[in-house]
């Protein structure tokens, strides 16, 4: 109502508040809203004629109420909410301030709305401008970056171009530097052999003059004497002690090369052990004991107590062997022990030593890295138990216990303790060895990769599967086991990865399928299965077709009589390392499989001893030019034909063995001797056609001739000794077993120039044709 009054025309308001129509509105509407007459027409028609009849009459919101139905404050409270305060209406300006104040308060929202909006937008802008701006740094900085690298990469370049160019001209100055000193070299040494040929060459002149005149030479002109000291140096390097002490009894200049310390630091009595006595022995080591490292007296017998004591003076000493030395005992090794602090390796083997010796071993043996008890059998268990309680031997790295089969589980046990830092040990010939010693020797010995257990026949696969899962071993060398069964060998394979030699020979029990786990194995490079009767080519193809086939070097299948020619042609084809092979007596073998080994170029060595080759098979292995060594031994096929095709086209053959080919003659080794030039060793034992005419073809040109064995020849006669002294100046073995028409004079009097030296006038233990 306020609102229409006060946006009608004023003439209209002015007549409305003057007549009070507002109030009169207010009265009829309150009056119907409370009372609710049936007819309201009729009810407004009565007001307005009441209030028309009475001029006078006042008007109020409940004028046409009744008293009984007026709620005072409830209905004025909504009267004044529907028509407003009648004060308000009355007053115009009231009206307007509150009219300015809502239109001031809309105007504030809508302006407050519209800066809300405007402070938003704003800060959406600036947020949007500032991931714009990173994006841009981001970009910028990932620009610099790429920059940066490509400058990077191309400094890099530029290096590297320049060390390379920097390497070629250092290889260039490094070849040039080593041709200039080749040439250097080589012109020295041409000097050296002309100035030694014209040495010679007037040594010879003044020999033959002074032979002429009948003068002998002046004392100091040998030809030896007046060589440059290094060479002469290098001459006596390569003699013996025997011919060391010789040499100096010749004259003065030869004893004081003789007795040049640098020549006895490692002295070497097993090549002289049949004549070497406490005087010999004494007289060297007394002169040069403080340059001694090395002593060797293996086998000599006659050495005693004073020869030890002097030993005891070696300070320096670092390796010892005094294996089968009969008249060793504690005194002489506690002796010896005491003295020598800074041992190394030590060998007594074969002795008689006691628990003594071994107590004083845990004493003083500090530095000690390898020992050898093999077949000392005079100390037990509490000896080892000085080992492990004292404070030497504790870095043994290589332990040799074979034959030494009083040690029991104690023993082995106390080892273990005493050197957990073992490598590699060897059990052979231990019959008494069982799993319990084999697991309680590994238990405490986690370095140990190389373990040899030969002839042990009571270890079963518990003791080598204990072994897979203690130890990896990278050699293992079993033989004569015949309660190992391929379970053992798998479990070693399957653990042992890096296995490079493994022997399993004489196993029985062993199949294909323990050739099937050596397949797997990628470091193989010596396999020995030679005895194991069980293996078939189904084996070895297991081992060709697997990873083992490319490392292999080493093949022995001798005495497996279930392989065939088809053994061979997968070997050929798979193992192109392959350098010696062994196929000894395998009866399945012919000609055909033979004939595949032409083209395996890296076999050297070849062992086919028993087989049944003919020469046709002989001659195809003469076309493998990388061939050696020949071991063809009771081929009683074998002919001289075979052996001239043979030789014909390997020429670089550097040994032969042909013993019990009793077909042979005398041409076989005229063929030999023509073709084969480098010939070093030469075998024909059991050969009954060769005669002394065969030995003459070899002496000829037998100029690197050092083994020869004609045993069981009995055409021989003392012709062959004369030709053998007269030419073979390198010889340095010589057997002449059961040569009956050979003199023991004549044998003699090769004695002295060889090393290795047998003769006998009995008949052959074999049948002879």
């Amino acid at each position: 109502m306020m609102i229409s009054l006060q946006d009608s025309d004023p003439v209209i308001r002015n007549y409305m508040i003057k007549h009070s129509l507002p109030q009169i509105y207010k009265a009829l509407l309150a009056g119907l809203c409370i009372s609710c007459p049936e007819d309201p027409l009729l009810f407004i028609e009565e007001k307005i004629l009441s209030i028309l009849e009475d001029h006078d009459f006042e008007i109020c919101w409940h004028t046409f109420i009744d008293k009984d139905k007026q709620i005072s404050s409830l209905a004025r409270g909504i009267v004044y909410d529907i028509f407003g305060n009648p004060e308000d209406s009355l007053c115009p300006s009231h009206l307007l301030e509150k009219a300015y104040s809502c239109y001031r308060t809309s105007l504030t929202k809508m302006c407050f709305t519209g800066w809300k909006g405007y402070i938003s937008k704003k800060k959406l802008k600036a947020a949007r401008l500032l991931e714009r701006m990173e994006e841009a740094e981001m970009y910028h900085k990932q620009r610099r970056i790429k920059l940066a690298f490509i400058k990077w990469t191309a400094w890099v370049q530029f290096r590297k171009r320049r060390r390379n160019d920097a390497v070629r001209k250092l290889q260039k100055v490094q070849e040039s530097v080593h041709c200039r000193n080749f040439i250097t070299a080589w012109r020295h040494v041409v000097q050296d052999a002309k100035r030694t040929k014209e040495y010679f060459k007037k040594l010879e002149r003044d020999l033959q003059e002074s032979q002429i005149s009948g003068r002998p030479q002046s004392d100091g002109q040998d030809r030896l004497s007046l060589l440059p000291n290094k060479l002469s140096l290098k001459i006596f390097q390569s003699l013996g002690v025997r011919e060391l002490l010789k040499c100096a009894q010749v004259c003065r200049s030869w004893k004081a090369i003789a007795q040049i310390s640098s020549l006895w630091t490692e002295i070497d009595f097993s090549l002289e052990a049949s004549w070497i006595t406490d005087q010999t022995v004494e007289r060297i080591l007394r002169v040069h004991r403080v340059y001694v490292i090395s002593v060797n007296l293996c086998g000599c017998t006659l050495v005693q107590e004073s020869s030890f004591r002097r030993i005891s003076q070696c300070r320096n000493l670092q390796e010892l062997d005094l294996s089968e030395c009969s008249h060793l005992n504690d005194e002489n090794m506690k002796m010896i022990l005491e003295g020598c602090r800074s041992l190394l390796h030590l060998n007594l083997a074969f002795t008689h030593i006691t628990n003594a010796t071994l107590r004083v071993l845990s004493r003083c043996c500090l530095t000690l890295r390898s020992l050898s008890l093999a077949y000392c059998t005079s100390f037990s268990d509490k000896g080892l138990q000085y080992l492990s309680t004292g404070k030497g031997c504790h870095r043994i790295t290589y332990l040799d216990l074979s034959g030494c089969s009083q040690i029991s589980v104690d023993g082995f046990k106390y080892v273990a303790e005493a050197c957990s830092t073992l490598q590699r040990i060897v059990l052979d010939d231990l019959p008494t060895l069982t799993d319990t010693c084999v697991q309680v020797l590994v238990a405490k010995c986690p370095m140990l990769t190389a373990i040899s257990i030969l002839d042990s026949p009571y270890l079963s696969d518990v003791a080598f599967k204990t072994m897979a899962e203690v130890i990896s071993l990278t050699k293992v060398q079993i033989e004569g086991n015949n309660r190992m069964t391929d379970s053992g060998l798998k479990a070693l394979c399957r653990s042992c990865l890096k296995l490079s030699e493994v022997q399993v020979s004489d196993c029985t029990r062993m199949t294909d399928a323990s050739l099937k786990s050596l397949g797997s194995l990628t470091k193989l490079c010596n396999l020995n299965i030679s005895g194991c009767i069980k293996v078939t080519d189904m084996g070895i193809h297991y081992i060709t077709e697997e990873a083992s086939a490319v490392e292999l070097r080493d093949l022995d299948l001798s005495y497996c009589p279930k392989l065939t020619d088809l053994s061979l042609k997968r070997i050929t084809q798979k193992c192109n390392k392959l350098t010696q092979l062994s196929v000894c007596f395998c009866e399945n073998l012919t000609d055909n499989g033979f004939e595949c080994l032409d083209i395996c170029a890296s076999l050297i060595s070849l062992d086919i001893t028993g087989c049944k080759i003919h020469d046709k098979g002989l001659a195809a292995l003469g076309t493998n030019h990388s061939l050696r060594k020949l071991t063809a031994s009771e081929c009683v096929f074998i002919t001289d034909n075979g052996i001239k095709m043979f030789c014909q086209n390997c020429k670089k053959l550097e040994l032969l063995d042909v013993c019990q080919c009793e077909r042979l003659s005398d041409r076989a080794i005229k063929a030999l001797s023509f073709f084969c030039r480098t010939i070093a060793t030469v075998r024909i034992a059991g050969c009954p056609k060769l005669t002394d005419t065969a030995v003459k073809y070899l002496t000829r040109v037998g100029h690197f001739l050092k083994e020869l064995d004609v045993s069981g020849c009995p055409l021989l006669t003392d012709r062959t000794p004369s030709f053998l002294l007269c030419s073979c100046l390198q010889l340095r073995s010589i057997s002449m077993l059961y040569c009956k028409n050979i003199s023991k004079q004549a044998a003699l009097k090769l004695q002295h120039r060889v090393q290795h030296w047998k003769h006998s006038n009995d008949d052959a233990p074999y049948s002879q044709d």
